[in-house]
């Protein structure tokens, strides 16, 4: 009977620490899930005041240069297909994006006239936006970006704050035919909320496009040429 009661006691005393551990884990486990629940509730709460911040600060810059570091993932590619080039813009809607190698080609956009140019492709062309609705898309979201133009944005987009310093943002196409290309862009901005630093492009299928903004300069006078 001794030897019994004396490994009941035991026994007890081992379920009792292990309810203590196992006790001590749930507890553990739903403060975790509750911290993370009020994390997710801090950063949707955060949304509108960090877009109100990144318009302000953005309202302050006039002119920005910089170089590009283009970057395509491909899934039937195991190498990364590179390009560099250079960004500059002008308030309020001219700018240039240029990809200077492998190939030197680009397209420039100020007000509704543009110019394009390839190595490959003879003398620049010029153009009107009105006559190139896929151009006059990529022109206005250009700008939009650039500018914090986000009450633009949202009408094209549901965005969702993923991270407040520096903000990062991930955005979704409203529209249906959007959607069946781009599965979301995630848009980083710089430390003073000024500038976009990095671009990340998704496709549907997998594929995605990496675009890092450098050597930035803000507020510099440009060349008269800059964007003709």
């Amino acid at each position: 009977m001794k030897i019994f009661r004396s490994l009941f006691k035991r026994g007890g005393l081992i379920f009792l620490l292990l309810s203590l551990i196992f006790g001590s884990i749930a507890v553990a486990a739903e403060v975790s899930g509750r911290r993370v629940e009020a994390e997710k509730k801090e950063i949707v709460n955060s949304l509108e005041p960090t877009l109100k911040r990144i318009r302000e600060a953005a309202s302050g810059v006039e002119t920005i240069t910089s170089t590009m570091v283009q970057e395509k993932y491909l899934k039937a590619f195991a190498e990364v297909l590179k390009a560099h080039g250079r960004f500059a813009f002008e308030r309020p809607d001219c700018w240039r994006w240029e990809l200077l190698e492998p190939v030197i080609s680009g397209l420039s956009v100020c007000g509704d006239k543009g110019r394009r140019w390839h190595e490959k492709g003879g003398q620049p062309q010029s153009f009107t936006l009105a006559d190139e609705p896929w151009l006059r898309h990529f022109a206005t979201q250009v700008t939009a970006w650039t500018t914090a133009d986000f009450g633009y944005l949202k009408k094209q987009y549901a965005i969702v704050l993923l991270k407040s310093e520096p903000p990062s943002l991930e955005l979704t196409p409203r529209e249906a035919a959007a959607r069946s290309l781009i599965a979301s862009l995630e848009i980083t901005f710089s430390v003073d909320y000024r500038y976009v630093t990095s671009i990340i492009i998704r496709e549907v299928d997998g594929d995605y496009t990496a675009i890092s903004f450098l050597d930035v300069n803000i507020n510099q006078p440009l060349p008269e040429d800059s964007f003709r």
